[in-house]
């Protein structure tokens, strides 16, 4: 087990997974040339009731990641263990019993709902696949569960044409919820929507949690957001997790130097205080995860590499892979020179603190309002 899964408390195990997509080539005989490295060995665990933020660029791997542990996508390697069971060999109509308690919510809400059926039909499926309602409670239940999140019950037979984004949105979640499961992954549910109703759904989120004990995986980009819901985070770079930590351990003293990027690209609301700040720049494009980098896979963009190191010290970053590993109380790293960056963290928490009350004061006890 890696250390960063080893957890005894845990809901969920994720040890080290991957998911590699394979390239062919051949018109009758198709023969496998290479693959695409999508999800390379990422280990983390989450306990019941917390929330685990998975952030990253576009393209590092973090909605696969979310795909393969819900089973969506089968693993090509590694262990998925929930409740001490290993759902990874399990097939299609193994894992149905298990989907009662693994759940996901989609980044599109205008995709993720079938426009042919009606929210009460959409909402009312989890019931008639695991057969846990008679048909006559499903429309209770359903209707109950769109009161729950902010719906008008009395639009049970409407389409999702005739919603908004943001209540599209909330029809997924009630969905989700529909079977009261342990654990959701969110795949950026709230990326495609408004700051106003990015708010609203954020506060649902956290209220559901409360209220059932539910465990989140948050994918998202947005790292004010992620610091506002998550207990801990962890940040991916093509298929890896670079930092895995404690929230305020991660936005205090990052360690790893794309934590450190990350980091400094939030912009701060001050514009004095921006234009003093360092902003750390990455050069070049993300690697192809269908040939990654030797060692580090980081290291062809790392600044620390191009500018600090000695000979010595980048041969080894280019040659040995770097382990995720325990680097101080509750912080792992997968780097071998890492450097706890308080300033880089002090600006950061600048810019979020900033961003943070905004969305505090928008969060703060505010209602849904069914027709946003």
């Amino acid at each position: 087990m890696h250390p960063a899964a080893d957890d005894p408390k845990a809901l969920l195990q994720v040890n080290r997974v991957a998911k590699h997509f394979p390239i062919r080539r051949g018109v009758i005989v198709q023969r496998q040339i290479g693959a695409v490295k999508a999800v390379d060995g990422v280990s983390f665990s989450v306990r019941a009731g917390e929330t685990l933020g998975l952030v990253g660029e576009s393209g590092c791997g973090k909605s696969t990641t979310g795909r393969v542990i819900s089973k969506l996508l089968e693993p090509t390697s590694g262990q998925i263990i929930f409740e001490g069971e290993n759902l990874a060999p399990l097939s299609r109509s193994q894992m149905r019993p298990r989907r009662r308690d693994i759940q996901m919510i989609f980044q599109d809400p205008y995709s993720s709902l079938n426009p042919r059926h009606t929210i009460g039909t959409i909402v009312g499926a989890p019931f008639r696949v695991q057969g846990t309602s008679t048909s006559k409670d499903i429309k209770t239940q359903v209707q109950g569960l769109m009161e729950r999140v902010g719906l008008n019950p009395e639009h049970y037979n409407r389409y999702p044409h005739e919603f908004s984004g943001g209540q599209r949105q909330r029809i997924g979640i009630a969905r989700a919820i529909a079977l009261r499961p342990k654990l959701i992954i969110c795949d950026e549910p709230v990326s495609a929507l408004d700051v106003s109703i990015q708010a609203q759904v954020v506060n649902l989120l956290e209220d559901l949690q409360s209220e059932f004990g539910l465990a989140y995986i948050f994918v998202a980009h947005d790292l004010s957001v992620v610091r506002h819901i998550s207990d801990r985070v962890a940040v991916m770079y093509l298929g890896k997790v670079m930092e895995l930590a404690d929230r305020d351990a991660l936005y205090s003293q990052p360690l790893h130097p794309y934590t450190h990027a990350l980091m400094s690209a939030v912009p701060v609301p001050d514009p004095h205080k921006e234009s003093k700040r360092e902003r750390i720049l990455l050069t070049g494009d993300l690697p192809s995860p269908i040939n990654p980098p030797s060692g580090c896979v980081f290291h062809t963009r790392c600044p620390k590499f191009r500018m600090l190191l000695s000979d010595s010290e980048k041969a080894r970053c280019v040659e040995e892979v770097p382990l995720l590993e325990l680097k101080t109380a509750g912080q792992f790293a997968a780097c071998h020179f890492p450097e706890a960056r308080a300033d880089i963290a002090a600006a950061e928490d600048a810019g979020i603190e900033g961003g943070q009350g905004e969305l505090d004061s928008t969060l703060a006890d505010r209602p849904l309002e069914p027709g946003l």
